[in-house]
């Protein structure tokens, strides 16, 4: 049986029966399994950095430094101990400056964890047991190249010149690579205070890393604990990085669930293509039932043939994901760590159990049904194998729900994703009837070919709204995706006027700021719109607020003035004669929080509390690209001399050079480069949207599956009408003409919506995210109905090709 089996899918491969099912199967395994690798990969690398991300056994992190009775505590416990204190401060070589994360490290750094340094920018690195010693710093390869320094080079640090001995390759408490933008560099912890870079009011992350006997390290913890400042907290490995877990994890769900689509949509095109096998297989069956095989046999038959056409995909499928996989971890190279060559079990096993599944749901079930052929039935050509199967699509429907399930484990993720997929396709394939029938206006002013085309479009209107709903839906997911990519950044840049602030200084204390404007207007840099903003750290304590996002220190500020971008949208500014502490709140902040005007605030600077009302409420206008503040004080929170300002103003990048002498007169003070942040935050976007765009291409070739399906299901009845034509008359230039207009206006109108789809969606993220007007974007409306006319018009007038070989009287006999 199994060699008959082969013998008959030899067959029917050779006359292109099976080519279709083979195909979709191929792309259902693809892309479930690639996926599958690449999340997978993902988990992994957080995982095997798990342990050592915060390079001990527990942390102590806050902005306070750590006790010394709680370091002899430790000692006493026989616990290991390392302290880290970082901060963010200018640094300059012979030939550049950049703002850096420096990390100051005492001796024993890392207690957990690998720390590996290279002799060149992007050396693969060696494993190293302990930090600089004192007068040496380790820049990273971003900040080596920035500087265009080399090793034994020196960098100064505040008023500090050090060596650089080494270069960093990777350290255990890293900040992850999705979020940390600032290139880092590690010094000796004790050549610190020399350096002068932190002053009184200066950011500093102070951490006290401890490994030992979990015992003991319980035990330190309960004693330590009541006597935290605000501030002041616990980690453990577990949630040292439970922000980007989070993010991880809600890409894994976004991915697998594209993913999902990919395959619901080639399921379809499995479930199209084998029940037309199925019919085009019913003389064969009742032939075989002539000869004698019985109904158990045929069945075999037939499950034969399917294992066999299953397992041939399946030896091409996984290939083609561990090649698709590793190209997306090529294009992630620089955000995921440590990508393992020995290919994991698990995704295989995924996506044969998908393979396995749509072969079960949507392959079998028809191909099982030929059994039940009554063979006079068949001779007698009886359009009752025609019929849809109710059962067939229950199976179906089932198949889908368990594929959803399955790979988001979520029975919420899984109804809305096919409700809302249902909705959106119903709304479009509505959308796309109009616009069919708008179409019969202008058939009068068409050539013969333009007017049958279009004619042809019309009749099948509920067959071709469904193929561009699914096609308009795959190419909409995907221009979507390359807008983000493309226009939503640089429109928002655009906006922006021409002198908008383009860096940011801060660490400037009092006695620096006159010099500070001394030194710009000697350089000849401007400082007309230059305003500077004292900053405190402070946390609201009272009303309690139970989300991270209220109970998280802030940066505040103090000014007798309205800031400038900003508007009132509720209360008063303060009088010149008001009495007591007052505060002014942003007002989408205070709405979150469940803040009201009149409310009594308490907030604790530095261990003092202060309360104040609120008394007004403001509008801010964040993309002026001042300085901008959740909360505004009325008064002074701390004396002059001890409070560090910030400042936002615009330098022209011919003027850029200039900067470099100004900070070296003034080490303490930080800049931040908007430009640059905004340049790495676009390679970023580019680099991910990559990886899912080749999701969405998948989605796409899936859609294309099910237009092929569709195609060759009313193939026969083409060829008949085609006869007719030809009977009639009619060249095979003409039959061309009428399928690449029906083609091509079906892929003109699936790109048209596609265009407005993917036009919507950057106009809600524009107004929502970026609060700036909608702009139009002539190129999706020139890209996405072109694109549509050349992928269906092509697959038209390529699956239809025998439409128009075909002899018309043998076709017409065989009627």
């Amino acid at each position: 049986m199994l060699k008959l089996a082969a013998r008959l899918a030899w067959r029917d491969w050779r006359g292109g029966e099976l080519s279709l099912l083979f195909v979709a199967l191929i792309l259902a395994i693809t892309s479930v399994t690639s996926i599958s690798l690449f999340t997978h990969q993902v988990k992994q690398s957080m995982v095997a950095q798990g342990a050592n991300l915060i390079a001990a056994d527990l942390r102590l992190t806050g902005s306070q430094p750590i006790s010394e009775d709680w370091r002899t505590k430790a000692d006493n416990l026989s616990l290991q101990q390392a302290q880290v204190s970082q901060f963010q401060a200018m640094v300059f070589a012979q030939e550049g400056m950049q703002l850096a994360s420096i990390k100051a490290v005492s001796d024993s750094y890392p207690l957990r964890g690998e720390l590996s340094v290279g002799a060149a920018a992007f050396d693969l690195g060696t494993v190293i047991a302990q930090g600089p010693k004192r007068g040496e710093i380790w820049p990273d390869s971003r900040l080596l190249s920035s500087l265009n320094a080399r090793l034994n080079d020196t960098i100064d640090v505040g008023q500090l010149s050090l060596k650089i001995s080494h270069i960093l390759i990777t350290e255990p408490d890293q900040a992850s690579g999705f979020s940390s933008f600032a290139p880092r560099a590690m010094m000796h912890l004790q050549d610190l205070a020399a350096t002068a870079a932190v002053q009184t009011g200066s950011r500093i992350k102070h951490r006290w890393l401890l490994a030992g006997q979990a015992d003991a390290l319980t035990g330190l913890q309960a004693s330590i604990t009541p006597l935290l400042a605000p501030g002041q907290k616990w980690q453990s490995p577990n949630d040292g990085n439970a922000n980007v877990s989070a993010t991880l994890d809600k890409a894994e769900q976004f991915l697998l669930l594209a993913g999902s689509l990919a395959v619901v949509l080639a399921g379809v095109a499995l479930s199209l293509s084998a029940r037309r096998y199925s019919l085009r297989q019913a003389k064969h069956v009742a032939l075989l039932k002539c000869l004698g095989l019985k109904p158990k046999q045929l069945r075999l038959l037939y499950f034969s043939q399917m294992i066999l056409l299953a397992l041939l995909a399946l030896l091409i499928s996984l290939p083609l994901a561990w090649g698709l996989y590793q190209a997306l971890l090529w294009v992630v190279a620089d955000y995921i760590q440590g990508a393992s060559l020995v290919p994991p079990f698990e995704p295989f096993l995924l996506g044969a159990g998908t393979g396995t599944l749509c072969l079960l749901a949507f392959v079998l079930p028809p191909m099982l049904a030929l059994a039940k052929v009554a063979p006079a039935e068949v001779l007698r050509q009886s359009s009752s194998q025609s019929k849809t199967n109710k059962t067939h699509l229950a199976i179906g429907f089932s198949a889908v729900i368990a594929l959803v399930y399955w790979h988001s484990q979520s029975v919420l993720i899984s109804g809305a994703l096919i409700i809302g997929v249902a909705i959106i396709l119903l709304l479009l394939a509505l959308l796309a009837s109009q616009l069919i029938k708008a179409g019969n206006k202008i058939r009068p002013y068409l050539s013969q070919g333009g007017k049958i085309g279009l004619a042809n479009l019309a009749r099948r209107k509920h067959q071709n709204s469904l193929q561009v709903a699914i096609f308009g839906l795959a190419l909409m997911l995907l221009f979507s995706l390359i807008s983000v990519r493309s226009f939503l950044i640089n429109d928002w840049q655009q906006q922006l006027k021409q002198d908008t602030p383009n860096l940011f200084l801060f660490n400037i204390y009092q006695q620096q700021r006159q010099s500070l404007l001394d030194s710009m207007e000697e350089q000849g840099l401007t400082t007309q719109a230059l305003t500077f903003f004292p900053i405190a750290r402070a946390r609201l304590t009272e009303p309690k607020l139970q989300s991270r996002r209220g109970s998280r220190e802030l940066n505040l500020t103090w000014s007798p003035d309205l800031p400038i971008g900003n508007r009132i949208s509720g209360g008063q500014w303060w009088n010149d004669g008001a009495t007591g502490l007052e505060v002014s709140v942003e007002s989408d902040y205070a709405r979150d929080m469940g803040l009201s005007l009149g409310q009594e605030l308490t907030f604790n600077i530095a261990g003092i509390e202060k309360k104040a009302v609120l008394s007004n409420l403001r509008d801010v206008d964040w993309s002026s690209m001042q300085p901008n503040f959740f909360f505004v004080f009325s008064e002074p929170l701390v004396e002059a001399n001890s409070a560090s300002y910030m400042a936002s103003v615009y330098i022209a990048p011919a003027d850029r050079p200039k900067l470099g002498p100004l900070l070296r007169q003034q080490p303490t003070i930080s800049m931040l480069d908007v430009d640059q942040i905004l340049q790495q935050v676009q390679r970023v976007v580019a680099q991910l949207s990559l990886a899912v765009e080749s999701i969405l291409v998948m989605v796409l070739g899936a859609g294309v599956l099910v237009l092929v399906a569709s195609i060759q299901a009313s193939i026969d009845e083409r060829r008949h009408e085609s006869a007719i034509l030809r009977t009639l008359g009619a060249s095979k230039a003409l039959i061309r003409r009428i399928l690449w207009v029906e083609y091509a206006s079906l892929g003109f109108v699936a790109g048209l919506i596609a265009g407005l789809g993917a036009e919507a969606l950057v106009a809600v993220l524009q107004q929502q995210l970026f609060q700036m007007p909608m702009q139009f974007h002539w190129p999706l409306w020139v890209l996405t109905p072109f694109t549509g006319m050349i992928i269906i018009g092509a697959c038209g007038w390529w699956f239809n090709r025998t439409v128009v070989t075909a002899p018309p009287l043998r076709t017409l006999q065989q009627t």
